[in-house]
């Protein structure tokens, strides 16, 4: 599963790939780059926005 680093959410799509590596879009908030955050579970998700919300 793919998440967007700025927003958490999985509207994150590759726009472009090939020579110039993959690029990827949120549809959400507008992001754009070639960094995602990719996790394998629901739980380790959780986890990433529970410590996420205690460093605000």
């Amino acid at each position: 599963m793919f998440y967007c680093p700025v927003c958490k959410s999985q509207e994150i799509f590759p726009v472009v790939g090939g020579y110039v590596g993959q690029i990827y879009l949120c549809k959400d908030c507008g992001y754009r780059g070639s960094f995602v955050l990719e996790i394998d579970s629901a739980d380790a998700f959780r986890e990433l926005e529970k410590d996420d919300k205690e460093h605000k």
